[in-house]
């Protein structure tokens, strides 16, 4: 006979035959951590004698569920919505849609909303994840930190670096968690590149060099749209951008120079990054034609070998299944192999680590929105660089 715990609204059961474990069958975690208030970690309900925490309750396998709403449902938001079922922790309760999606038909639990605002009123939610246009995201992530929402919002942050640094303030002040969406740290054949180059395998890194080349996306027109989607400078160039922040940290100087589309905006750009003892180089481009293949490439020199990886697909992102990799790592003693990655999907171990860090109320360590504001810094500088031709010199983050 199963013994029940009650701590304010929330109830547990001990799971038969197993007396030390306790599965969460009621509301969510999230409600026991809101009700704390200024204690973090207060004690909310008692097992026999023994006191137990939220945070001991947390870290136990599958015991908690964080309800997510997600606002826009466009390319990226349907990816995250299929990643949800891949990550037993997350439940997707409703989203945010102006057009009517027949992937939603699989979802018949999921209720449908016509404005974020009205997403955001939904009292279910724990985290709202935001995959709206750019110069959205900053609003959106204000009026969720205001509600109590946890934030995972799509890459880029903003649109410049103040409007990232008033989205972390917001998140500050109101004890949420902020994590941006940036898919490389979480992409198995680039996680397994910081962790080579960590472990010293091809010793002190010198120079890296990146590339993203794609069609404009046809999935929608707000991305040919500078004050929507800051070009392909921003939107596409902050992939590399991040993950060699991620590698290199803070650069000492940008310099970019590229094409403007017909309206203005930056969709092809080279960038030079330079470090006290290393160089990195970035190519993004939107301008490519339309029998182009989605590709991607970043290889890393160090001073005992290099690194290299590629990835291709046929059309666009949206069909990376069917993509080719090429991952490898050459030594300067004449090895040469291919490195094992994760097969795990990176979208569903994205999700997966935001919704425990919701949970746990952590910072989301692999992705701080700290750093994220730094990266923010160096696109902002990348865009004066092209429309001065100048070389950008960036202050101490210390």
């Amino acid at each position: 006979m199963d013994s029940r715990l009650r701590g304010n609204d929330a109830t547990f059961r001990r799971a038969s035959g197993d007396e030390g474990s306790l599965q969460f069958i009621g509301t969510t975690t999230i409600e026991i951590l809101r009700s704390a208030q200024n204690d973090r970690w207060g004690t909310f309900f008692r097992r026999g004698k023994a006191e137990a925490t939220v945070q001991d309750a947390v870290k136990e396998r599958g015991l908690f569920m964080v309800n997510l709403g997600i606002a826009g449902m466009g390319y990226i938001g349907r990816v995250h919505l299929e990643a949800s079922r891949k990550v037993p922790e997350a439940q997707v309760v409703a989203v945010a849609t102006l057009q009517p999606n027949p992937i939603l038909d699989s979802y018949p639990g999921v209720r449908v909303y016509s404005t974020y605002k009205e997403l955001l009123e939904d009292d279910r939610l724990d985290a709202v994840v935001i995959c709206l246009p750019t110069d959205l995201h900053e609003q959106v992530a204000l009026e969720a930190a205001e509600r109590g929402r946890h934030v995972l919002c799509e890459k880029p942050m903003g649109l410049d670096a103040a409007s990232a640094q008033r989205m972390l303030g917001a998140a500050q002040d109101h004890g949420c968690v902020l994590m941006v969406a940036h898919i490389l740290r979480f992409w198995p054949q680039y996680t397994r590149i910081k962790e080579l180059i960590t472990s010293g395998e091809i010793g002190s890194v010198r120079s890296v060099t990146a590339h993203r080349l794609s069609k404009f996306p046809d999935w929608s027109d707000w991305f040919r749209n500078p004050a929507r989607s800051g070009g392909g400078l921003l939107d596409l160039q902050v992939h590399d951008v991040d993950f060699i922040h991620w590698i290199l940290g803070h650069p000492l100087t940008v310099r970019t120079v590229g094409l403007q589309s017909p309206g203005g905006s930056w969709d092809h750009v080279h960038t030079t990054l330079t470090y006290p003892e290393a160089q990195a180089s970035v190519e993004a481009s939107l301008l490519m034609p339309e029998s182009w293949p989605f590709s991607t490439g970043i290889r890393v020199l160090g001073t005992n070998g290099v690194i290299e990886y590629t990835f291709r697909v046929g059309a666009n992102i949206q069909e990376r299944e069917q993509a080719s990799h090429f991952f490898r790592l050459y030594k300067n003693d004449g090895q040469v192999c291919e490195p094992a990655v994760a097969e795990e999907d990176m979208f569903a171990a994205e999700l997966r680590y935001f919704v425990r860090c919701a949970a746990e109320r952590r910072p989301p360590l692999l992705c701080l929105p700290e750093e994220t504001c730094r990266v923010m810094q160096v696109m902002t500088a990348s865009r004066q660089s092209a429309e001065s031709g100048e070389v950008v010199a960036l202050d101490d983050p210390a």
